[in-house]
């Protein structure tokens, strides 16, 4: 199994909601996980394009997942979910949820590595256009 974080501006830029990525095992709301933390055990204000996966945290279910090494996760930037929003819009026809866009983007760069015949179930979850006027701002149209 494969889960696809935001990388917001980048891993390495400090604007990103990566928490399995670049998080910590830490506790918020009462559950324990890894989260986006100071060395104080301070939440870390998150940053991603996508409302939906804008939080400094992320379910124990992924914990588990991660730390028995059942699923992988990587990122994707917000560039990155743009250009497959975009992409996916025009050349489907479908709007995709920046949600989707992200997993949208890490699909195209995992293709390529896969022997032929390989299946691949991606989720598309949610409506893009709820989206649009988030990436009308960003692509200042």
């Amino acid at each position: 199994m494969i889960g696809v974080e935001a990388a917001g501006f980048g891993l390495d830029s400090g604007k990103h909601a990566a928490t399995l990525t670049k998080g910590d095992v830490g506790v918020l709301h009462g559950a324990m996980s890894y989260l986006l933390q100071d060395d104080d055990g301070q939440i870390i204000e998150p940053h991603s394009i996508s409302a939906g996966l804008d939080y400094p945290g992320v379910g124990p279910e992924h914990s588990f997942f991660k730390d028995m090494g059942r699923a992988e996760y990587y990122s994707i930037t917000d560039e990155e979910a743009l250009e497959a929003f975009k992409r996916v819009s025009r050349l489907e026809g479908i709007i995709p949820a920046l949600e989707t866009s992200h997993a949208l983007a890490y699909l195209e760069k995992l293709c390529p590595t896969l022997s032929d015949g390989t299946r691949v179930v991606l989720n598309f979850s949610g409506r893009g256009d709820k989206d649009v006027q988030t990436v009308a701002k960003y692509l200042d149209v």
